[in-house]
């Protein structure tokens, strides 16, 4: 293989997934799943790191990208979604919004039962605090340590080493620093200078664990405010409750006055106006994205409107509107706020595809001093920040861009030396910086200043995919130290064998420490400027303060290079950076999958993350090591033989591993699927069969259910012609999946696709949403679509695929037309099932309502009966069956509930779970196993069964 050609057309594992969204306005940003490419140096002997394959680019994209699939009644959507984005449609569908009113009985509702007896048992983290990347899975070529998204960071303005700049612990307390993540809350250290900090979770006591913003006061350190909601108008950006204050660093809360207002809107980052009062910008936040409306934001409702988006003051008992945004179609409001550190009374605010405003006056009249990149675009949008020139005039840097990487949208840089005044902007824009945030800047966006250092200026955004290796080391984080002329690249350090810049062409050259290519806020030591903490998809990352120069390292890149443009780049990169991700506790699970025995010590766990891959649990509650990159979400383990597993990444894209998990060896076995015209959900339902007879066989839903049994393929052809590193995701031969009941067209009129006209014209659409196998049999299968759908299928071992027949279960029956979350089967009936719906009762008035209910099937027809109880009114998200005791659990987003067998009360679960959205339960032995989008893994040991 060419290295030049590669380079050119692949992109680090880190390919993030992620979808804007404006009131009139959602964009898919980049493609679905991957497939990696190990880079062979003129020896022939691999590179020790991986690169992968991004669909979204044109010259790479196979011939089953451009497929559409449908999630609503005669609503189509991009394959392209997000998971979070699919998560909010399920449960609005099928209505167009979930009212916040609805949202708000919810969490009421949560809240009562959660202060009633709880079942017995106490949840424990199982981890992981450890989330470890092994070098040859991570885009630098170096391991790496990782946790969950970070949304907002606050230093303390005492923080400084205790003598120079020493690196270990005992030397280096003293530096308290806070972290928010996006659904993990608010953490904090008191030695963030140390090689590895000490954690503490601090927003227990929260409403809700989103975060968007950390504040402290500058002349006090123990007062803080975190503002919930996060801004960065994602998909997975959910909207918050309000804002709390601690005046003792953290330890304890209190909401502050008139601020749950902004319940359902997201709150940027804030700031204090020169009398102490606190300044507040509001945002959209996702509770009423729904592709009907086409991105709409949160809902409102007679009792809990939505607050207008725009710039607020808190006096400390009134929260007050003091710049509206205007209603135009582009706007999602504001996400930075600056007060002028010169000259009081001067408030600076952004707002989405309107570019930055000033007030001279103290909020009373504004005007614009710079305009947007594109005012078309609700994803149009200016980060800046302010600073003191020694004249005593206010300096404003601000970047620029949208989801557009056309030459008149893609980011761009400016300055003014003047913002008070005149505010005219310089373009500074040059090939050091131009496109820092590419076509992610409505969610990757940040522009920091130092204080008192007015020639100093950060900029993050994401990864420079096309020449991160070559010409630059990513620029996920530039650095400028003379007024923004020129930059350098913070996104690598120097710990790599010099004139060897990374894994790519010197098997012996030692790989640098990187940072994740998805940036959201970034604070910087008060007693060293070039000393910064950066927040990312990945988790935190610390600069040592320190820099060098390695531009020598630019003569020995590939063919290519811009080698003048990659000398400056690197003329001052960090000596070192180090992860800071122990003990924060705060990924973001899609699911787990769980086998071995039935102790928990000797038990294996597989679980798949946003943006972070698929980690396994190898017996440690702390140390869990990914074991494939990516976006991961659902996995499984061969019945007969848990060495052997599959995982998948996004879309239909799933691959095999027959060697425990090993990361080199992972081969493709999804192009069937891939190249057919049918189309998924972002993670698709795919289960292993749970008895022992058909091992072999796996099972995935897209349109149709599709079938394997013999887990893809033959091992040896397998693993010679379709290793995940280096083949196509399309390539044919990689996997021997079947439709079953016969080849769907994509047209959706066929008998083996479930979710079109062939099985009746209600309920239409959507995608196979789960999948159980019935486990006393080889033959029983349950099958559900988003549009509440239920199929049974007596025969889904035949050996003639085409032959299996699917009969559908809920027409004209009563269960909710609502998307199904989970089945639990009875291991003793193959035709009775426990199933679980997603949404809101009130999104269809009193027609079906309820949450689970019990299936029993007789020949072609089933009966459902609600066994929802006192259940809230509030989607269940996961459902399985405790089969030695006949309990039921249940997951929400706020906890995880028990239905005795033979009771008609729905109890809390356990203790010691925080208030977190719980994404999927399974059992193992006495094993309750729980996957949270923010807080890591968890499990509730379960009581004895009764003899």
């Amino acid at each position: 293989m060419n290295p030049t050609r590669l380079f050119s057309r692949f992109t680090p594992v880190f390919s993030h997934l992620r979808i804007a969204i404006g009131s009139t306005l959602v964009l898919a940003a980049v493609a679905l799943a991957f497939s990696a490419v190990k880079i062979s140096n003129s020896t022939g002997a691999p590179a020790a790191h991986a690169f992968a394959l991004k669909k979204g680019d044109p010259d790479a994209r196979g011939p089953g990208e451009n497929k559409r699939a449908i999630i609503g009644a005669n609503e189509y959507r991009s394959a392209d979604y997000t998971p979070e984005v699919e998560a909010y449609l399920v449960r609005a569908y099928p209505d167009t919004e979930v009212s916040g009113d609805a949202t708000l009985a919810a969490k009421n509702s949560w809240r009562s039962m959660d202060a009633s007896e709880h079942a017995p048992g106490e949840w424990k983290l199982i981890g992981p605090s450890t989330a470890s990347f092994p070098a040859v899975l991570t885009f630098s070529g170096a391991p790496y340590i990782t946790s969950g998204r970070i949304t907002a960071l606050a230093i303390a303005p005492n923080c400084r080493p205790s003598r120079g700049d020493r690196e270990d612990d005992s030397e280096t307390n003293g530096c308290r620093l806070w972290v928010a993540a996006a659904g993990g809350g608010v953490w904090r250290t008191d030695n963030a200078l140390a090689t590895t900090p000490t954690w503490k979770f601090l927003s227990k006591s929260f409403g809700t664990n989103a975060i968007g913003s950390l504040l402290v006061d500058p002349t006090n350190s123990n007062i803080i405010y975190a503002g919930t909601g996060e801004p960065n108008a994602s998909g997975d950006s959910e909207a918050g409750v309000g804002i709390y204050k601690s005046t003792n660093g953290g330890d304890t809360w209190a909401l502050v006055p008139d601020s749950g207002k902004f319940f359902q809107r997201g709150i940027g980052q804030m700031a204090l106006d020169n009398a102490g009062n606190l300044l507040v910008p509001i945002a959209s936040a996702v509770r009423g994205v729904s592709s009907v409306t086409s991105g709409a934001s949160s809902s409102g409702a007679t009792g809990h409107p939505l607050p207008t988006r725009g710039l607020y003051r808190c006096d400390g008992v009134t929260c007050t509107l003091i710049r509206p945004i205007v209603a135009v179609a582009t706007a999602r409001g504001s996400t930075t706020v600056k007060a002028d550190p010169t000259h009081p009374g001067v408030i600076y605010v952004n707002e989405f595809s309107r570019g930055i405003w000033r007030s001279v006056d103290n909020g009373v009249t504004w005007v614009q001093i710079k305009t947007p990149r594109n005012a078309a675009l609700s994803t149009d949008r200016a980060e800046f920040d302010v600073t003191t020139l020694p004249n005593g005039n206010t300096r404003m840097y601000a970047g620029i861009g949208n989801s557009s990487t056309t030459p008149a949208n893609r980011a761009n840089f400016f300055r003014t030396d003047d913002a008070s005044g005149a505010a005219v902007f310089t373009g500074m824009t040059t090939a050091q910086n131009v496109n820092y945030c590419t076509a992610q800047c409505w969610y990757d966006n940040f522009v920091v200043t130092p204080a008192g250092n007015p020639d100093k200026v950060y900029l993050g955004g994401s990864y420079d995919y096309n020449n991160y290796a070559r010409t630059n080391n990513g620029r996920a984080v530039l650095y400028s130290t003379d007024g923004g002329a020129n930059f350098t690249d913070e996104t690598w350090d120097a710990t790599t064998t010099p004139n060897s810049p990374n894994n790519c062409c010197n098997p012996n050259s030692i790989a640098p420490n990187g940072i994740h290519p998805d940036q959201h806020a970034l604070v910087v030591s008060p007693s060293n400027p070039g000393l910064f903490f950066d927040g990312s998809d990945g988790g935190l990352m610390r600069s040592s303060g320190s820099f060098a120069d390695i531009s020598s390292q630019c003569a020995t890149r590939p063919a290519g290079t811009n080698v003048p443009l990659c000398q400056q780049l690197l003329s001052r990169v960090p000596t070192q950076l180090y992860s800071q991700n122990r003990g924060l506790s705060t990924l973001q699970f899609q699911s787990l999958s769980v086998a071995g025995r039935e102790d928990f010590e000797e038990t294996k766990i597989q679980g798949g993350t946003q943006d972070n891959g698929t980690f396994q649990f190898t017996g440690s509650t702390n140390l869990w090591p990914q074991e494939i990159y990516g976006d991961g979400g659902q996995s499984g383990f061969m019945v007969t033989n848990d060495r052997v597993r599959f995982n998948t990444f996004t879309g239909q894209a799933n691959d095999a591993n027959f060697r425990d998990g090993d990361p080199l060896k992972w081969v493709i076995i999804s192009a069937p699927i891939l190249t057919s015209p049918e189309g998924a959900y972002f993670y698709p339902p795919i289960i292993a069969d749970p008895n022992r007879a058909a091992a072999g066989s796996i099972f995935q839903g897209s349109f149709s259910v599709w079938r394997t049994q013999d887990w893809g393929g033959n091992q040896a052809y397998l693993e010679a012609n379709c290793p995940e590193f280096t083949t196509s995701a399309a390539q044919p031969g990689c996997g021997d999946f079947v439709p079953l009941g016969g080849p769907g067209d994509g047209t959706q009129t066929q008998a083996g696709d479930l979710t079109g006209t062939f099985y009746g014209s209600t309920r239409l659409f959507g995608a196979v949403a789960w999948l159980q196998r019935a486990p006393q049999n080889t033959g029983t299968m349950w099958a559900a679509t988003g549009a509440g759908r239920v199929f049974i299928s007596d025969n889904v071992d035949a050996a003639a695929a085409a032959s299996v027949v699917w009969t559908r279960l809920d027409a004209g029956a009563s269960p909710p037309n609502r998307a199904i979350s989970a089945i639990a089967v009875d291991p003793k009936n193959a035709n009775h099932a426990w199933i679980s719906y997603n949404g809101y009762n009130v999104t269809i008035g009193t027609t079906a309502p309820g949450h689970v209910f019990e299936a029993v099937r007789t020949g072609p027809t089933a009966t459902f009966t609600d066994i929802s109880y006192n259940l809230p009114d509030f989607p269940i998200t996961g459902l399985v069956r405790d089969d030695r005791t006949g309990d039921l659990y249940a997951a929400s987003d706020f906890g995880v509930m028990r239905l005795a067998k033979g009771s008609t009360t729905w109890t809390a679960a356990g203790t010691g779970l925080p208030m977190v959205e719980v994404t999927h339960l399974t059992i193992k032995g006495r094993g309750l196993y729980a996957a949270t989008h923010g807080r890591s893994a968890w499990l509730l040991q379960l009581p004895e069964a009764d003899d």
